[in-house]
């Protein structure tokens, strides 16, 4: 993934990423070492648990189900395994579950 790119710099990357591990540590009391690990695994996978965030573009990808929406604007969350996705199709906006991003990859991050 060119989460640099999509992010703006290097910089923003890596204080994105250090942000997560910093959480993992904190929050699941994992070892720094391991929760870096898991982040630039998930960063490699593009892997929703770790990445959605609202104001996102994710694209479906390659393969998978072709009546599912080709892009999704993730608009906020509710709660911690729905989000509210824009699709500018034909079902305009909805409630996703979580899981079914991992039939797209992160296209776009737009940060406030």
């Amino acid at each position: 993934m060119r989460l640099a790119e999509l992010l703006g710099s290097e910089a923003a990357a890596a204080q994105w990423k250090n942000a997560l591990v910093h959480r993992l540590v904190i929050w699941d009391r994992l070892d720094p070492n391991t929760a870096l690990d898991m982040i630039e695994r998930a960063v490699a996978e593009h892997d929703p648990a770790f990445l959605a965030e609202t104001g996102q573009v994710w694209t479906r990808r390659f393969g998978t189900d072709p009546d599912l929406p080709d892009v999704l604007y993730l608009t906020h969350w509710l709660g911690s395994e729905h989000l509210v996705a824009e699709d500018g199709g034909r079902t305009g906006t909805g409630v996703i579950p979580l899981g079914l991003l991992y039939a797209y990859e992160l296209d776009y991050w737009k940060r406030s």
